[in-house]
């Protein structure tokens, strides 16, 4: 594993971290300005419009996220890069109860102008289809 690699994936690590610490103030702070969470039901563009469509979610009784990342590789040119892994999705059902969903996820990251990276895109695919 390159350098650059292990940063990324420290970096994702970092992102579940201040997703865990501060819900979606954590979420949407990983995000490029041109940051895009790829939805079926629509994609949402930028930090603002994700923090907005996330606090609430984070903020709900027995919601969780969690994921940890197993793989980065950047581009040749080494301003584009992914990381993968797999992630756990909790919440509660009417009557109370905890509803797991795991899947796959796949970030794609741009080096920005200071050195950091942020995500540009954000993308899941749960291990089963939604019912």
């Amino acid at each position: 594993m390159t350098p650059d690699e292990e940063v990324l994936l420290r970096t994702d690590r970092e992102f579940n971290a201040a997703t865990q610490a501060r819900g979606g103030e954590g979420w949407a702070a990983y995000f490029a300005p041109n940051g895009v969470m790829l939805r079926s039901n629509g994609h949402i563009i930028g930090p603002e419009a994700i923090r907005a469509a996330m606090t609430p979610v984070f903020a709900t009784p027995g919601f969780s996220l969690t994921w940890e990342p197993s793989r980065a590789e950047l581009s040749v040119g080494g301003r584009l890069a992914y990381t993968t892994g797999r992630y756990l999705r909790r919440t509660r059902d009417a009557s109370g109860g905890v509803v797991e969903a795991r899947g796959t996820y796949m970030n794609f990251w741009e080096k920005q102008p200071d050195g950091s990276w942020k995500v540009v895109a954000d993308a899941g695919d749960p291990d089963e289809a939604p019912r």
